[in-house]
């Protein structure tokens, strides 16, 4: 689920952006969720965005500094800057936006400049924010593999840190769908950007940190040619 913050005075122009949004990730079977900003007094909460749009000329207040309020607390989310006058392009890039679009957009313009938005949030920002494992965003750029175990799953991080949770594995793999994680066993779901070998009878996953991993029979197959395809894009 990727969640959108939209930061739009006029009704028009905000309804054509929920339109191309949902007609984007659609096409991308990619769910989200649209959230319109009304009250611009807080920037408390805006680390659960994934994407803010953000129009430079609010009502009774500057889009620029709004942003650099959000920036202050939340380095991550992808800010895509909206305005009818070119010239605040270059303040666009204080606030460190990855994106400029001029209005009225145009749908073709905008699907090509998304592509590229979402290659990058899939790469380096892609996460979650769960306040009861973390009062910070989580990637799943930094998880090694999850492990269910004790009815409960284990996230292992690339630090060496881990998270217990609640959650089933089930969940995690509802969750993670579309990204770089496959399922080497009963208990366990693999980052594939952390493999970097087998066994040589091909029981075992071979991760970054030296530890391994089982693969069963069951899982096997698909498992090796997800970390394949995956290897092939890496390159």
């Amino acid at each position: 689920m990727i969640k959108i913050l939209i930061c739009e005075d006029d009704l028009k122009d905000r309804k054509i952006l929920i339109e191309y949004l949902r007609s984007y990730f659609k096409r991308n079977k990619i769910d989200i969720e649209i959230d319109i900003l009304n009250n611009y007094e807080s920037s408390d909460y805006y680390e659960e965005y994934d994407f803010i749009f953000l129009d430079i000329q609010l009502e009774n207040i500057n889009g620029i500094d709004f942003a650099r309020r959000i920036r202050e607390k939340n380095r991550d989310s992808i800010i895509v800057i909206t305005s009818n006058y070119q010239k605040y392009l270059i303040e666009g890039y204080t606030i460190e936006a990855q994106r400029y679009f001029l209005k009225p957009i145009e749908k073709e313009i905008f699907e090509e400049e998304m592509d590229k938005l979402l290659f990058r949030y899939k790469d380096r920002l892609s996460g979650f924010y769960d306040e009861k494992l973390s009062r910070k965003r989580i990637y799943y750029k930094d998880i090694l593999y999850i492990e269910f175990l004790d009815r409960h799953s284990v996230l292992n991080f690339t630090n060496g840190n881990k998270i217990h949770t609640k959650y089933t594995l089930k969940y995690w793999m509802e969750k993670m769908e579309g990204y770089t994680f496959c399922q080497s066993y009963k208990s366990f779901y693999v980052n594939l950007d952390y493999v970097t070998g087998f066994s040589k009878d091909w029981k075992d996953i071979f991760i970054s940190n030296g530890e391994k991993i089982p693969l069963s029979k069951k899982y096997k197959k698909e498992f090796t040619d997800e970390y394949f395809i995956h290897l092939h894009k890496s390159l």
